[in-house]
């Protein structure tokens, strides 16, 4: 996205009013309207969105030269907290679905504080700003990417999602991937379908209290020096003090096979 001046959109969205709101909170000195005005005023090309880091050129008010490039930098999410993150939102059917369905929940923000997550900056130091520009105290370069980065959340809101490590397309395969897992409504406690078989009990009165092979699965020797279940279901990425989870657990399966 590319623009000259006032091609930035005048703001009052949801997230960019969310987004410049907590800006303003860090004590930065850089207001919502400031920046809009910034933005409307400059030349800006961007925002480029990655994982962790936002790129945005915008002109010099001077006309001189190219302008300068303003970085902004937000620590993403590692794999564990975006388990959390998704387990939070297939949790909360009704996010979920209109995430599926290609829209962005106004409560997401309140779904990643269930899981003890902020998909906005949480505090000064989680958001790095860089511009080279000698005029850093009052810098129009680093207010105008502002503006510009904010009325992209809005049109956007995913971006928000990309700037924390994760494309829409993966988190909307994983929620899938979720909700596919869930046992069906009518699922008995075995995570099957229950069937009942419709006789009558006089049909069944031979056997009714007898246990008959037909019941009964052959019996198996334990396996006790063999990789426990534990250990055949892999890696689950859980650390403990350091130590891998199933680590911790494999002498307590261990001891359960023994005699």
């Amino acid at each position: 996205m590319s623009g000259a001046p006032g091609s930035a959109a005048d703001g009052g969205g949801p997230w960019s009013e969310r987004f410049l709101e907590r800006v303003e909170s860090f004590g930065t000195g850089l207001t919502a309207s400031a920046v809009r005005e910034a933005a409307r005023t400059l030349a800006v090309d961007g925002p480029e969105v990655g994982a962790g880091s936002v790129r945005v050129r915008v002109a010099d008010p001077s006309g001189d030269g190219d302008g300068y490039e303003v970085w902004f930098e937000l620590p993403v999410f590692d794999g564990l907290r975006w388990t959390r993150a998704e387990q939070a939102l297939n949790a909360d059917a009704e996010a979920r679905e209109q995430l599926l369905d290609g829209e962005f929940p106004d409560r997401t923000e309140a779904v990643f504080a269930r899981a003890g997550l902020s998909l906005l900056p949480a505090r000064a130091r989680d958001l790095v700003a860089e511009c080279p520009c000698p005029q850093w105290s009052s810098c129009v370069h680093l207010a105008a990417a502002l503006g510009t980065l904010a009325a992209a959340f809005d049109a956007d809101p995913f971006l928000l999602l990309r700037w924390r490590g994760r494309t829409r397309e993966r988190l909307l395969r994983h929620l899938r991937e979720l909700r596919a897992a869930e046992p069906p409504a009518d699922a008995g406690p075995g995570g099957g379908t229950l069937r009942v078989v419709d006789r009558p009990l006089t049909e069944c009165l031979e056997d009714f209290w007898r246990e008959g092979d037909r019941h009964r699965l052959p019996a198996a020797e334990p396996d006790r020096t063999g990789p426990t279940a534990l250990a055949q279901l892999g890696p689950s990425g859980i650390l403990v003090r350091g130590r891998p989870l199933e680590s911790l657990l494999e002498p307590a399966y261990r001891s359960l096979t023994e005699e």
